[in-house]
């Protein structure tokens, strides 16, 4: 949460020495904390795929695979939330995606808890709540 608040302060940073010109809407700099919030959560996945990995439960099939196309998907979609014109269908797509990989967040909580992995169950509302408040409504 701290990564999506700080982005969100430097939209503002932004759009000060922009004069204005970029990320004017707090719409816009909701969307901009996002974006870059997942588009380097989605690169973590190819960078650090092991340890990705490891919090999806071991008897899932094709585990490499959600875990690349989950991390692409996060790219692309993050991406895509900068123009007003796709922005909608991102975050839809988002929302979708957090739904579908919440079950791997449960099962890393239950497997390795630790703060960070029980309070993954608590942020990814968050982050939910986040994307239909500055991108959706």
């Amino acid at each position: 949460m701290i990564g999506i608040l700080s982005f969100f302060g430097i939209s503002f940073l932004i759009s000060w020495l922009s004069g204005g010109a970029w990320l004017s809407a707090l719409n816009d700099k909701g969307a901009f904390a996002a974006m870059m919030m997942f588009v380097l959560v989605g690169i973590s996945h190819f960078a650090k795929a092991g340890k990705i990995e490891a919090m999806i439960p071991p008897h899932w099939p094709y585990r490499h695979a959600m875990n690349y196309i989950s991390g692409a998907a996060e790219i692309i979609l993050g991406i895509l939330l900068l123009f007003p014109a796709t922005r909608m269908w991102a975050a839809y797509g988002l929302l979708l995606l957090l739904l579908a990989i919440f079950p791997a967040n449960i099962y890393v909580a239950g497997s390795k808890p630790n703060l960070y992995n029980i309070s993954r169950l608590f942020f990814q509302p968050a982050y939910m709540g986040w994307i239909w408040y500055f991108c959706i409504r």
